[in-house]
């Protein structure tokens, strides 16, 4: 019996194989914990890059808010004020990477992680006051460049943005009001006031003060984003924009828009989203600074007629058949100033084409292959086609009109076209400004329909100016086939004027590797 229970015990095996189990789970254990120690300074560097990407957003968007607060801070360079007693400005010159690191961080409020800011001039090595609208802003694209930088533990990362001032180079078409321009129709000051308001508030009565609405035709195509500051008339059939991602907005209160007269009722066709009660956005009143960066011989005085020829021009002084060529500027503008006897001038309504030979009335056509912008104190004429031929933008700014050369013969009933007629369709590949008054057609409201007018670049007027008629079973003039230039998004022709006191945006921003 003692034998059988000898031979049949167990005793001791379970506890080796416990002692096995034991041993190979702290040997996980071990590894594991191996495993974590050795891993845990790959976890910190990963949530430092993090956390430093995070700054770096931070003084971004640090220079945004104070950007938008005061739109010359970027003019100040580093002499800004720090954001608090405490702590110095984070605002900084450009630096190379070269030596020890001389700028000025700030900490991220409630963190550990820092950020510093540096101004990335588009020519010369430093930011300061006196130079900056010529070193800060790239002339060819109305852009200013900064790089924010973010510190946490060991990592840094860099953002480098681009910076541009909503404007309304972003639009095909801008209009300031929606109204004829009173100086066209009525010399009455008191008119004249009255249509200076937008449409809530024009005049009702009496009739010799009710100002003259325009509308959009059934058959008009504005093919790009589109922002008035007032509200506007269109026919159903009138189309804006081209797709979802094109701004179709009115600073007018909702609903934003009215059909037009004697053209049926319906929706006008918008292919965006549109949006009634945005900012306005202001047109700067004088071309004086870029008038200022013409020189000789392209400051011209009085009335000229420029052809444009690739990089060259032909210029006709007055209503002479001669001509001189010369060579396009190399900073890429022109300026035309008024010389002596031009006088209130003709209306674009009833235009002959008689004004003193003093007014600053440039006629312009041709093809151009270089970036110009063409600056006149009174009106810029457009007699023919005007195209590029290379990637180049051509800006025209006139205080008063950019005007469509139409000749009539007001004699007869009804007013016929006078010959020679601008090509069908009428092609104009610019950016277009007028200061105080219109985009045009001279005599829009006579003649026989002229056809189509192509507009590829962005229009920008203080009041809407009619191209020709439509309704009660005539028409006259052009219909409108406008369409953006998108490379206005980023570029501007040379030395193109800023709108005033518009917000900046970020047209871009990527990250720069290594980090600075």
């Amino acid at each position: 019996m003692l034998d059988r229970l000898r031979r049949g015990g167990e005793a001791g095996f379970s506890m080796l194989v416990t002692m096995g189990v034991l041993t190979v789970c702290s040997a996980l254990i071990v590894a594991a914990a191996s495993a974590v120690v050795g891993d845990m300074p790959i976890r910190k560097e990963s949530r430092d890059k993090k956390v430093a990407f995070a700054a770096a957003e931070a003084g971004l968007n640090f220079y945004m808010s104070r950007l938008n607060l005061d739109n010359e801070y970027w003019v100040k360079c580093t002499a800004v004020a720090a954001p608090n007693p405490q702590e110095p400005s984070p605002v900084n010159q450009r630096w190379d990477g070269a030596g020890t690191d001389p700028r000025a961080f700030r900490r991220v409020p409630g963190e550990e992680a820092r950020y510093t800011i540096e101004l990335l001039p588009a020519v010369g090595a430093t930011c300061t006051p006196s130079t900056a609208a010529t070193t800060m802003v790239d002339p060819a694209t109305g852009a200013l460049r900064i790089r924010a930088t973010g510190a946490s533990g060991s990592q840094r990362r860099s953002i480098i943005a681009t910076l541009r001032r909503k404007s309304f180079l972003d639009y095909i078409y801008f209009t300031d009001f929606e109204v004829l321009d009173p100086t066209v129709v009525n010399s009455s000051a008191t008119y004249a006031a009255g249509c200076r308001r937008y449409r809530a508030s024009r005049p009702k009565t009496p009739q010799s003060a009710v100002c003259t609405d325009i509308q959009f035709a059934g058959n008009d195509k504005v093919n790009g984003p589109f922002h008035t500051n007032d509200d506007l008339l269109a026919c159903p059939g009138a189309t804006f924009g081209r797709g979802p991602a094109d701004r179709i907005e009115v600073s007018g209160p909702a609903p934003g828009y009215k059909n037009g007269t004697n053209c049926g009722t319906g929706s006008p066709v918008f292919k965006s989203t549109f949006q009634a009660g945005v900012p306005a956005l202001a047109v700067p009143t004088s071309n004086a600074k870029v008038a200022s960066i013409a020189v000789a011989p392209w400051v011209l005085t009085g009335t000229h007629r420029l052809v444009l020829e690739g990089t060259n021009a032909r210029v006709y002084v007055g209503s002479s058949s001669s001509y001189t060529t010369q060579a396009l500027p190399a900073n890429g503008v022109i300026y035309v100033k008024n010389g002596s006897g031009c006088g209130a001038g003709v209306s674009p309504g009833a235009q002959t084409y008689t004004e003193p030979t003093g007014c600053a009335n440039v006629s312009v056509s041709g093809t151009y292959d270089q970036g110009l912008t063409i600056v006149s104190d009174k009106d810029i004429v457009l007699d023919g086609n005007l195209k590029r031929t290379g990637d180049h933008l051509l800006g025209l700014i006139a205080t008063n009109f950019v005007r469509v050369r139409h000749r009539v013969n007001r004699g007869t009933s009804p007013c016929s076209n006078v010959a020679p007629l601008l090509p069908d369709p009428l092609e104009i590949e610019a950016a277009i400004l007028t200061l105080e008054h219109s985009f045009i057609v001279d005599n829009w409201n006579c003649g026989a329909p002229l056809g189509t007018l192509k507009v590829t670049g962005a229009i920008a007027q203080r009041f809407r100016g009619p191209v020709g008629t439509s309704g009660n079973g005539t028409t006259t003039g052009y219909v409108k086939d406008y369409t953006y230039d998108d490379r206005l998004k980023f570029r501007n022709p040379p030395h193109f004027l800023d709108p005033v006191a518009a917000a900046w945006r970020i047209l871009r921003r990527n990250e720069q590797v290594p980090a600075r």
